[in-house]
Parts: structure tokens; C-alpha cells; sequence
């Protein structure tokens, strides 16, 4: 536990350090600077030993497959070494069907123009897939990945851009202030019927095809990770 933290704690081994002295309290200990030297080389150490598995894809598959979710925690837990995590990542997307690929990989095929990374939460890629909160994004060309385990949302909090591009969350709230005021009179009345189950009604646009969505709040939960926290 002092050693390392606790996303990592799937990694075992041993630590020999001369340096270290043994006739104290673990209290004491706890504070020794050496220890926190030690403790940041385990950190780099497992960073590059996960790069290094990273360089077969088959074998990044099955170390992905178990232990994604410390490294997604790591994205959360880990400031100093966030980047380098959210490098290892692996999703879905819309364009790459059943191949997860990295987020340096959506980077290198944005559109000319596209500054932001495309997102979308849900509980799994079946449920994604034909979401209406997409439309839009495909007719214009663009890549959206799916973020379908539960932690992921838990990550996202920290983790606020990759490569210079901000990450930006197709379930949440947009305006379409451009057309909103020649649909007012219509969003109150919508409102009025639907009272208090929803917060407002607005036009977005974000769907090309679908009569409406539901969205959650720019800044609140998903009803995605809402459920879990129920659950």
C-alpha cells in the first residue's frame, strides 16, 4: 500500500533497496522520502512494462481485457501520470466496429478542422450504437467513442482533454441558439405538459432524424451512470 498505489495493486513483486533503514517504525517510515522515490519508480516501471505489452496487439487484448478498469481508475486517481495512462486506453467507436483502438489512433484520423474528441456514454455498444445523440455526428463525418463500462464516466471526471483535444460528451446538454427563439412559444407549451419530469425543453442540433431526446444536465450524471448509482 505505501509502495504503490492502488490501481496498480494487480502488479506484484520485490523491492530491494539498500537505502531504506529497517529499526524504525512503519509511522515513521511512512514518511521516509526514499520511500516516495521508490514508490513514483514502481509507478514509471509499470507504465513503461505496459507500453511494452501495448506493442502486441494480442497480447494487450487479453492484459486489457483485465485489467482495464485499474487502469481507468488510475485516469481518475493518477494526476501526474494521467496522460501516459490515457495512452493505454482502448474503445469502440463508430468507425472502428469490432476493433477497440486508442485514443492517439482517433486523434491521427480527426477530420480537418475537428478540435474535439467525441463521446458517448451508455450501457453497452448495442445501446449506443443506434442512439439518436449520434445522428448528427455521422452525417457530418465524425467519429464518436463509445465509453460503455461503467467507470468509465468515474474517469472522464479528471480526465478533461487528450493531445490538446477536449473530450466532449454527446449525452449532455446543447442549445441551438440560433433557431430557439422562433421555437419559444412551442417549448413552453411542451414544458407546461411535461411539468416538473423535465428541467426545460430546448431545441438542439444534435439529432438529424428523431423527433427528440432525453438529455442529463451539462453538468449532472448520465441517466447511464444514474442507474448504476441506484443499482
Amino acid at each position: 500500500k505505501d509502495l504503490i498505489p492502488e490501481y496498480l495493486g494487480f502488479v506484484k513483486g520485490v523491492v530491494d533497496s539498500e537505502d531504506l533503514p529497517l529499526n524504525i517504525s512503519r509511522e515513521t517510515l511512512q514518511q521516509n522520502k526514499i520511500l516516495k522515490v521508490i514508490r513514483k519508480n514502481i509507478v514509471k516501471k509499470c507504465i513503461e512494462m505496459f507500453e511494452e505489452i501495448a506493442e502486441n496487439k494480442d497480447d494487450y487484448n487479453k492484459f486489457y481485457e483485465a485489467f482495464s478498469k485499474n487502469l481507468k481508475l488510475g485516469i481518475h486517481e493518477d494526476s501526474q501520470n494521467r496522460q501516459k495512462l490515457a495512452e493505454l486506453l482502448r474503445f469502440y467507436t463508430s468507425k472502428s466496429a469490432d476493433e477497440m483502438i486508442s485514443l492517439k489512433d482517433y486523434v491521427a484520423r480527426m477530420k480537418k478542422g475537428q478540435k474535439e474528441i467525441y463521446y458517448i456514454t451508455g450501457e453497452s455498444k448495442k445501446v449506443v450504437v443506434p442512439s439518436p445523440f449520434l445522428e448528427r455526428l455521422r452525417k457530418k463525418g465524425y467519429e464518436v467513442v463509445y465509453m460503455v463500462d461503467p467507470i468509465d464516466e468515474y474517469s472522464m471526471q479528471q480526465l478533461k482533454d487528450f493531445d490538446g483535444k477536449k473530450f466532449v460528451c454527446v449525452n449532455n446538454e446543447e442549445t441551438y441558439e440560433e433557431q430557439k427563439a422562433a421555437y419559444d412559444n412551442l417549448t413552453k407549451v411542451i414544458k407546461e405538459i411535461l411539468g416538473d419530469k423535465v428541467e426545460k425543453v430546448t431545441l438542439s442540433p444534435r439529432i438529424a432524424s428523431s423527433p427528440c431526446v432525453l438529455l442529463n444536465g451539462g453538468r449532472g450524471w448520465s441517466a447511464h451512470r444514474e442507474g448504476h448509482t441506484k443499482a
